[in-house]
């Protein structure tokens, strides 16, 4: 308080004496607290009238005096001015005349304030006197948080009627700072987010001011901009209310979930609070039930994975994954697959961690680690319910990964999804979770992995001109019989002028032929594999499926570029049109590289001094003898590679017998032409049929005479074509 403006009070009260007994006390506490003024304190306690002292005033700062409870002020003018410097010196601006800035003030002659405002503005002040206490009120009233969601909510969408499912109306209660306005202020954000079809909401704070963002279709964009101390605080309340968080906890991340009505859709809410320097961050997941019934056909996949992936849906055993980065639909994939597999014949499991959309005539388990419900733990109890489908959110571990392969050979149809970039780097992904090779090839079905991209607006779009167009894409859709032109985005009102209107995925297909199965046994590279399965036509590239969405006119060149690659590998023999997509013939295995041309015999049995004579018996031959101590390590020998020529195995072994050994050479590992010779002490009829029925190729009786069992060795070889 300037020494000037208590001149102008003194001289006040000079101007209105005589004064009231009582006014001595009144000045004196008024003197006392040097925040407050005479007349003020005059007029509080009821010793002199407002109009006295509103004249008094006038004549001495010869300003007029402009009651702020009628007065209109221009919204504009009062955001010039910050709310600190409007409460510093008590004065509201009031409107704008050319250069001239007209504010209220408790002290017209203050030339501090004037300068400041002046310098903050650029306008010459024009000074009105108005009561402190009024101005006090006056600035409440304008920056109270009602005030100014109030005001804000006049710059957003009309939200349609939001309701939170569930939600206890006492918490609301609890928290002062949750106001009527507020709510509607959050109703109305989470509405026009999901009018629009975005898939999350994002509230991030600056030093000033917080943002509001929404991603459309993979972008985000800004909606609104809010004062911090409001959304920081009573908007981060209601929503950490909404979703049951700990509102008074600001220093922890913290994850929530709540469901709510919009119009008469019910739509699930995922939130996270992540606490940063200027605020808690607020992200929300907008879990649309419509993502969830959208219609396997309508996915916008190429006939030719389509017609693939529909094969591998009438599968009764197997694993088909859907790989991919975070946010690229793999969700959505899988609950079309199972919303076109699920029918009254058959059971249908999932185990999801969080389970995001329910699906009828399906049975959802939510994963919940802290009670022990682990991936893990959720799949052995779902193997006990006789299930025909398992659905499967992630395979985070070797463990889900082993026993979801297990599961997908003892008759069961496996979903689930993995973290990979690509499809060749998912089998290595398993591989390094340790998962045994012989288990991923014989319970692999297919492996997809996809992208998405923004889809062009089917209103504006247009036929990129010849002479513009891009020769090397051009070039590249002749290769893969695409034809020779492809389209871009223009931009019209339908999709806001971006030239987009929703996403579609891009997906490369590697389907698990035999080749490809015998690829994975051996441990060949991922180049090998690719380069293999490309030719055969078993892995469609995700250069070849952009480029074919490229030439329908789903996308255009900037969304699909990142996923070419072009000439790093010839395009696939395209199918007639119209003729039946058929998955690759199996084509004949290689023989394994032997040391100087020797085939190589394995003897599997777990007696040792029956392994020494049977090596003795084949090298004596002139062929390479290999031990396994029992059917266990011969199947893990035979995985890792390179596979024996002839394999030679008891049946009584202990964890694994040789029936078991031989099943899993001709299902697991997919060994088809693997000659076997089975050695027991049984001799009963039953017991051959049982070897000959699991694929074994003859059958000694112990004991035997060596050159019996060479005879047989050499002539099991020689049917095989393992003899020259």
């Amino acid at each position: 308080m300037g020494n000037e403006w208590v001149f102008r009070d003194e001289h006040m009260l000079r101007v209105l004496s005589p004064l009231s007994a009582a006014a001595p006390e009144a000045l004196a506490k008024a003197r006392a607290d040097k925040k407050r003024f005479c007349s003020q304190a005059l007029v509080e306690a009821g010793v002199l009238p407002p109009d006295r002292v509103v004249k008094a005033a006038e004549a001495a700062f010869k300003a007029r005096y402009v009651p702020l409870a009628s007065a209109s002020i221009d919204k504009f003018t009062l955001s010039l001015v910050p709310e600190k410097l409007c409460r510093k010196y008590l004065l509201v601006p009031l409107r704008l005349e050319e250069s001239e800035i007209h504010a209220v003030m408790m002290n017209p002659s203050d030339f501090n304030a004037q300068s400041d405002v002046e310098a903050i503005t650029g306008r010459r002040v024009i000074p009105f006197f108005g009561l402190p206490r009024e101005v006090e009120t006056c600035l409440d009233r304008l920056y109270s948080a009602d005030a100014v969601v109030f005001d804000l909510l006049s710059k957003v969408e009309t939200p349609d009627d939001v309701m939170v499912l569930g939600e206890r109306s006492q918490a609301v209660q609890d928290d002062p700072s949750i106001s009527s306005p507020v709510i509607q202020l959050v109703n109305s954000i989470i509405s026009q987010a999901y009018r629009k079809r975005s898939s999350d909401i994002h509230i991030e704070h600056e030093e000033q001011n917080s943002h509001v963002r929404i991603r459309i279709d993979g972008d985000l964009r800004n909606i609104l901009k809010l004062p911090r101390p409001i959304a920081a605080g009573p908007i981060v309340s209601r929503i950490k209310i909404m979703s049951d968080l700990d509102v008074s906890n600001h220093m922890r991340p913290q994850d929530g979930r709540t469901k709510i009505r919009i119009g008469s859709a019910e739509v699930g809410l995922r939130v996270s609070t992540l606490p940063t320097s200027y605020g808690e961050k607020v992200v929300m997941r907008i879990l649309d039930q419509r993502a969830a019934e959208v219609p396997f056909e309508k996915l916008g996949f190429a006939p030719e994975v389509s017609a693939a992936l529909d094969k591998c849906m009438t599968q009764t055993q197997g694993v088909l994954l859907v790989t991919g980065p975070t946010g690229s639909g793999k969700t959505t994939t899988l609950y079309s697959i199972l919303n076109k597999v699920k029918n009254e014949t058959n059971n249908v499991v999932t185990a999801e961690d969080p389970i995001e959309y329910k699906l009828s005539g399906i049975n959802q388990v939510q994963v919940n680690e802290k009670q022990g419900l682990t991936f893990a733990a959720v799949l052995r109890s779902v193997l006990r319910q006789d299930p025909d489908i398992i659905m499967l959110g992630e395979i985070r571990d070797h463990e889900t990964a082993d026993i979801a392969l297990q599961a997908a050979m003892t008759g069961h149809l496996v979903l689930s999804t993995l973290h990979t970039n690509d499809t060749i780097s998912t089998l290595a992904r398993l591989v390094d979770m340790g998962v045994d090779r012989f288990k991923i090839s014989p319970g692999l079905l297919a492996v997809t992995a996809q992208r998405l991209v923004r889809r062009l607006c089917p209103k504006c779009r247009e036929r990129v001109p010849e002479g513009e167009a891009d020769k090397v894409i051009l070039q590249a859709l002749t290769e893969h019989g695409f034809g020779s032109s492809y389209y871009r985005a223009k931009g019209c009102a339908a999709c806001e002028k971006t030239g987009y209107s929703g996403r579609t995925s891009i997906v490369e297909l590697l389907l698990a032929d035999a080749k490809v199965k015998e690829l994975i046994n051996y441990g060949a590279t991922a180049e090998e594999i690719a380069k293999t399965s490309v030719a055969s036509g078993a892995l469609r590239t995700m250069t070849k499926d952009a480029l074919w969405h490229l030439s329908q006119g789903d996308t255009d060149l900037p969304e699909v570029e990142p996923y070419l690659k072009l000439g790093a590998a010839a395009p696939a023999p395209q199918p007639a049109p119209g003729a039946a997509v058929q998955p690759p013939a199996a084509p004949a295995r290689e023989k394994a590289a032997v040391p100087g041309g020797k085939p190589r015999v394995m003897v599997a049995d777990d007696d040792q001094v029956m392994r020494m004579l049977l090596r003795k018996f084949i090298e004596n031959a002139g062929y390479e003898a290999v031990e396994a101590v029992d059917g266990e390590d011969a199947l893990t020998r035979i995985a890792e590679g390179p596979a024996p020529d002839l394999l030679v195995s008891d049946i009584n072994m202990p964890k694994m017998s040789g029936l078991d050994l031989v099943k899993g050479v001709r299902e697991t590992l997919g060994l088809l032409d693997l000659p076997v010779i089975m050695l027991t002490t049984e001799s009963s009829d039953k017991s051959q049929e049982l070897a000959f029925k699991l694929g074994a190729d003859d059958y000694v009786i112990k004991p035997f005479k060596g050159p019996l069992v060479m005879a047989r060795v050499t002539a099991a070889l020689r049917r095989a074509g393992r003899l020259t």
